[in-house]
């Protein structure tokens, strides 16, 4: 228990509930996310479902340094309306000594052609073995998105904006995390990300990325994150209906966290 525990606190922050990056598209661009509008919005982004159009559905994964204790999968699906986007996302990390399963349900609306604003209701379960209990929280997530132009995108995701109290004496909460980050598209073919996220506990995080398309189903993603550092690459291919991404980033230290995803549009 302790292992893990200490591999745990090797992670971003480490605190239950931190705020995760979905897709293998975030996880080859250095994590970046809150402004890529694309089917991982679910979690990356609720506001960036609003641009959505039919059904899709989707899996991802992310295996932490290699080891088998911080593995975390995700499953997904989105549905489009006139009146805009709902989405039901449930999460899962970690192993029978320590588990983490979040499920959230959001809706995300256009307010004109460029604007999008999304909530998400999450409950959070935590569970620890010999004899640690059980915990069972509700909280909230808000997403922010801006397409200024068909260049220049800027988005806002704020998770836990009222503090959940996980442990009364003493007073331990859910962090309460904001995320900001600007994409600028150079041409059809290359974007760039830069974003940066804080927490009330933890020194601010730095990412940045960028993906460029080689030819009609192929996609090349690099990315770079600070606090701590580690580099990302990674590819995706479209076909047709299903869109499958491959990513892994590396830690000096710790080594290799391969990802990935798939995703399936119905319409």
């Amino acid at each position: 228990m302790i292992g893990l525990m200490a591999l745990l606190m090797a992670r971003d922050g480490m605190a239950a509930w931190e705020r995760t990056r979905s897709g293998g598209r975030s996880g080859a661009m250095g994590g970046t996310s809150v402004t890529q509008n694309d089917f991982w919005s679910l979690n990356n982004n609720q506001a960036g479902t609003a641009w959505f159009k039919g059904i899709s559905a989707g899996f991802s994964f992310g295996n932490e340094f290699l080891m088998k204790e911080l593995m975390n999968e995700q499953i997904g699906v989105a549905i489009a309306f006139k009146a805009g986007t709902i989405g039901l996302l449930v999460n899962r990390f970690g192993n029978n000594q320590y588990c983490e399963t979040n499920a959230g349900l959001s809706f995300a609306r256009k307010f004109g052609k460029q604007f999008a604003v999304g909530i998400q209701m999450d409950y959070l379960g935590i569970k620890i073995s010999d004899n640690y209990g059980n915990k069972n929280l509700l909280s909230c997530e808000i997403g922010l998105m801006y397409h200024a132009d068909k260049h220049l995108s800027v988005g806002v995701q704020l998770i836990n904006p009222v503090p959940v109290k996980i442990i009364v004496t003493p007073v331990e909460r859910l962090p309460s995390t904001i995320c900001i980050g600007i994409s600028y598209s150079f041409s059809n073919e290359f974007l760039t990300t830069v974003e940066a996220e804080k927490d009330l506990e933890n020194p601010l995080v730095m990412r940045a990325g960028a993906e460029y398309h080689l030819a009609a189903p192929v996609y090349a993603r690099i990315g770079i994150s600070a606090n701590p550092i580690s580099f990302s690459f990674g590819a995706g291919l479209e076909f047709g209906k299903i869109n499958f991404d491959l990513a892994s980033s590396y830690h000096q230290a710790l080594g290799f966290s391969p990802s990935g995803s798939i995703i399936y549009s119905f319409k």
